[in-house]
């Protein structure tokens, strides 16, 4: 798809270039050779080697920084220095920045993370829209990054995270129709330029039926037009398992999270909840994995990891047909080692008005 488009000539700050080739190009050319160490997390990615690898046959190798090159910037950074020469590039780096810092960031760092053969899910990190105007420009800016990421080249096989929460489930009135209406048009879009849509529910409301029960309706619904649309499950309520028989259909992309922890508890009462976390994952991973639906195992717990590889070589899955996703947004060393051994894996990169949250 994006590969077939002809290769730009002439200089990077033509104004014949559009806005996405500039960030393109500082992604490409951050350090003016290829990607040797990177450190990357959710906020900050530092850049001690150069542009991406053009051969799949020299896997990158990622390892937290410990030198930084004062004279070349971050990725993002150069990123922004380069559209600010061209004034098309300018205006829409602007108008993704107007509501917070870090759509261009996120861009750079999936496209860095893509050198350790690892996948990225973006996450807009916001307030919840009480009116639709809000709901709107949250859309809005989702559209915009598709359409920047798709430009970039960097759409295939980008997943978007989406709480619908985000997009006007939340409004007064009229606030299901409004987050559907939203919803659909992101995940049209998404499916135009490759990407995908994970729908998601704020940590706080993540325990409330109700809105388990709304998002898995609109999900039913956005499936219907886009069938690669997925929903996020977490376990440890009551309802995960047979959400997760529901949701055990041909395509159907769950992404399974634990639950949360139990703060402050004595040595035998945290192991004993850490069992039962483990226990509560490998019930609802088991029922994803002997179905024909397409399981997201989001941990970073090394005991989870090594269960989620056992069950997929139980029920004979192919490493394709499942997928490991770091929680933190950090590519930790179990990540970086499923990646090389071929097993799809992604990292969350997230950005937004809000500082994001800890693991759910």
């Amino acid at each position: 798809m994006v590969g077939d488009r002809p290769r730009r000539t002439g200089s990077p700050l033509a104004e014949s270039w559009s806005p996405a080739a500039v960030i393109r190009m500082a992604v490409r050319l951050d350090s003016g050779r290829r990607l040797r160490e990177a450190s990357i997390c959710v906020h900050t990615v530092t850049i001690v080697g150069g542009c991406r690898r053009s051969s799949a046959s020299e896997p990158a190798v990622i390892r937290p920084g410990t030198q930084r090159r004062a004279e070349r910037p971050p990725a993002a950074g150069r990123a922004r220095e380069l559209a600010g020469r061209v004034p098309a590039a300018r205006a829409l780096v602007d108008r993704l920045d107007r509501a917070g810092a870090g759509p261009v960031d996120a861009l750079a760092r999936a496209a860095q993370v893509a050198d350790a053969r690892v996948l990225a899910s973006i996450d807009r990190v916001g307030p919840i829209a009480t009116d639709a105007e809000a709901a709107g420009a949250t859309t809005a800016s989702y559209l915009t990054l598709l359409d920047l990421a798709d430009r970039a080249g960097i759409a295939d096989d980008l997943d978007i995270s989406l709480r619908l929460a985000a997009v006007g489930q939340a409004v007064p009135r009229d606030g299901a129709k409004i987050a559907h209406g939203n919803a659909a048009e992101i995940c049209a879009r998404a499916r135009e330029v490759g990407a995908t849509v994970t729908l998601d529910i704020f940590p706080l409301d993540a325990a409330e039926p109700a809105a388990v029960d709304a998002m898995l309706v609109t999900l039913s619904e956005l499936r219907r037009d886009v069938p690669a649309t997925g929903a996020v499950l977490r376990t440890g309520l009551a309802r995960t398992v047979a959400d997760c028989r529901d949701l055990a259909r041909p395509g159907c992309r769950v992404r399974l999270c634990p639950g949360p922890a139990r703060a402050r508890q004595s040595a035998p009462g945290a192991r004993r909840a850490r069992l039962d976390r483990r226990g509560a994952f490998a019930s609802s991973l088991g029922v994803l994995m002997a179905g024909p639906g397409y399981p997201m195992a989001a941990t970073d717990d090394p005991g989870l990891i090594a269960l989620t590889a056992r069950l997929a070589m139980h029920v004979g899955r192919r490493r394709d047909s499942f997928e490991f996703q770091a929680l933190t947004g950090t590519l930790g060393r179990e990540h970086r080692r499923l990646a090389a051994e071929g097993y799809r894996t992604r990292v969350c990169v997230g950005y937004g008005p809000l500082r994001p949250a800890r693991p759910r």
